[in-house]
This record gives C-alpha cells, structure tokens and sequence, in this order.
C-alpha cells in the first residue's frame, strides 16, 4: 500500500520546562507536512529490539509557525519519553506515521463565537496549536485559555503565551490554575479545577451564543470527565464538545467488552489509494489486526479505539465497533469507522483510507 511514512530531521531542539522539550521538524525529502492544528505524529521508535509506537500532539499551527514541531514531556516511569529527551539529537533523522487526529477545527461561522480552551500539564500541546490558528485566522473570535499546571516554572509555553496575551489582548483571556504554592495575581490562582469553579468562569466569560461556543479539553481522563459532565449539565451538546486522549499503547492486549461470538469468515476489501487488497478474516477479530497478521501495513498507534490514527471509511457492508472514543455521531453517519476495534458485522464489506 501507499507510503504511510515520513522520514524527518530533527533541526532543532528546544527546553520548555526541566523536562519537557519541543523538537522541530522537517521532511528529509524538503517536501512541507500536511497537517492541521491539533492533529499528532506516531513516532516509530526501536528500543531493545522492539519498535514501539508513541503519538504525540503538533504544538506548531500550519501557516503560522516556520516549522512542523512537537512537544514531549518525560513521563514519570515513561520508558520511550525518557529515551527521546536522552537520545534525540538535532539532525537525527526520525520516522514517523502522517499526520492524524480528529482535534481540529470546524469551517469558520458567519458569526462571532466563543472558544474555551483547557488543558492540564503537557495537553497544552494540541490546545497551543489550536489557540495560535484561532487567533490568527479568526480575529472575531473570543478564546479563553484554562490552564492547569503545577507552577510558573512548570508551564509549558509559558512565555508564549504571555507574550499572545498581549498580542491579542482582546481576544484572549489565560486562566492559569498553579497546583503548587504560587503568589496569586491577574489570572493566577492557586488551585485545581473543579466544577464549582468551572461554571461560574464559564458562565462569566462567554460573550456570545451559547450554541455557538466550542469547548477543546486535553488532560487526564478524570479531569476531561469533570469538564464533560459539568458542561453537559449546563446545557452544551456533545457537538460543541472535543476532547484529545493521550494515550500510551502498554502492547497489553485489550478485553473488549461484546466482542461478536460470530466466527465465520467475512470478505474485506481494503482500498488505500490505488492499491486494492481483499482478504478473508473470522468475524470475531477486528478488521486491523486481521490485516497485520496477513502482511498488510495500515496506519494505527493504540489500539484502543481513542487516538483516531486508524480511522477508515466502510463504503461498503457494515463494521460494528467496541470502543469508540473518537469518532462523532456526525462522522459515524458518513461511514468512518476505527479499525483496531472495527469487526465486520456483514459477509462482505469494503474499507478505504
């Protein structure tokens, strides 16, 4: 199938925090990435013989910054961050999956609208990307920046930040919530986000139609689950809410509760480009894995059904999914579908990428 690779150079390398750094990046070949604000990179990295997949955001917003980059953040225990920071070098060449991801933006609306955008820790990543496109190329726009992290020192982009503050004073607004002891000022608070304090900063800052305000949330899944429960309670819909998954891929295979009982064998017809492949799988393994075991690459990071890189479209029969932390009602309508928990629920159905 169609090359699903890139091949890039690291061309320089940048200390956000103490442990967290940004890497710029550029195709060997000269060629630009195409990518969109939010999306990510699934690095192949070799490690003890083995080759581990690990996705991490695009902190740089296409058309606006000069470079295509990432940002990484050692993980406590994180065998392949603590490898990258220790061995990454500039001019090392690196390969990576294309660009994937489904936390990006919609087409621009006649009208004005309100973005709040919050992230805990290195889920600033996707949300800066996002934050520079908005300011940028939608000037009517209002964004408030919900910011949890431990202190001023710890912030990622911090600078940055200050500095679009400034920049575009009147259209964005940084809430910074310090998990450590930090004096208190103009935005700076000492304390964890919470539904209690969720509400009233949502309610006090949105300056237009509450239909139109669009909610991007990237952290931990409890925190995510706070904000969810708390806007949903307030009245938003699940279309005005995006959140990112950082997930990292153990190689523990996953129980998939439901899994078909449905053993018998189903005929796919996988379509990448101009290469067609048909093959024969039982109809209790998902559509992704039956295609590794029969030598045929395709995108995937996961595995899990929430990082989206291995997101298809059924043109054909029907797929039945396990998990799906991706994909919208809307985008589920026009036949996308994730193939790592993707099982064919018809005898004959055809996949294309």
């Amino acid at each position: 199938m169609q090359d699903l690779y890139l091949r890039l150079r690291i061309t320089a390398i940048i200390k956000e925090t103490p442990d967290t750094y940004t890497y710029h990046l550029e195709q060997v070949s000269g060629e630009p990435v195409v990518y969109q604000p939010g999306q990510f990179l699934t690095f192949l990295i070799d490690l003890h013989g083995v080759t581990y997949r690990r996705s991490y955001s695009c902190s740089s917003t296409p058309g606006i910054d000069a470079h295509l980059s990432v940002t990484i953040r050692e993980k406590q225990n994180g065998e392949i961050s603590r490898h990258i920071l220790g061995h990454w070098r500039t001019g090392d060449i690196v390969t990576s999956l294309l660009p994937s991801g489904r936390f990006t933006l919609d087409n621009l609306l006649p009208r004005p609208r309100h973005f709040f955008l919050m992230a805990a820790g290195s889920g600033i990543s996707p949300i800066f990307s996002l934050l520079k496109h908005i300011l940028y190329r939608e000037p009517s726009a209002r964004v408030t920046l919900i910011y949890s992290t431990p202190s001023p020192e710890q912030t990622i982009f911090f600078k940055q930040l200050q500095a679009l503050q400034v920049q575009f004073s009147q259209q964005l607004h940084c809430v910074y919530l310090f998990s450590k002891e930090t004096p208190e000022g103009d935005g700076h608070y000492v304390r964890r986000l919470s539904n209690m304090l969720l509400e009233p900063l949502v309610r006090e800052q949105l300056m237009y139609d509450p239909a139109d305000a669009q909610f991007f949330l990237c952290g931990p899944a409890d925190y995510m689950r706070m904000i969810l429960l708390t806007l949903t309670f307030m009245g938003f819909s699940p279309a005005q809410l995006h959140k990112e998954n950082f997930v990292v891929n153990t190689g523990v295979k996953l129980e998939r509760a439901g899994r078909p009982d449905d053993s018998s064998i189903k005929h796919v017809t996988l379509k990448m480009g101009d290469i067609i492949r048909q093959i024969e799988m039982p109809g209790n393994q998902d559509i992704l894995t039956s295609a590794l075991e029969q030598g045929i690459t395709l995108p995937y990071s996961c595995k899990g059904g929430v990082c989206g890189s291995c997101t298809a479209k059924c043109t054909s029969g029907k797929v039945w999914m396990a998990v799906n932390e991706v994909l919208t009602d809307r985008e589920l309508a026009q036949g996308l579908v994730l193939t790592c928990v993707g099982y064919p629920a018809s005898d004959q159905l055809t996949i294309e990428w």
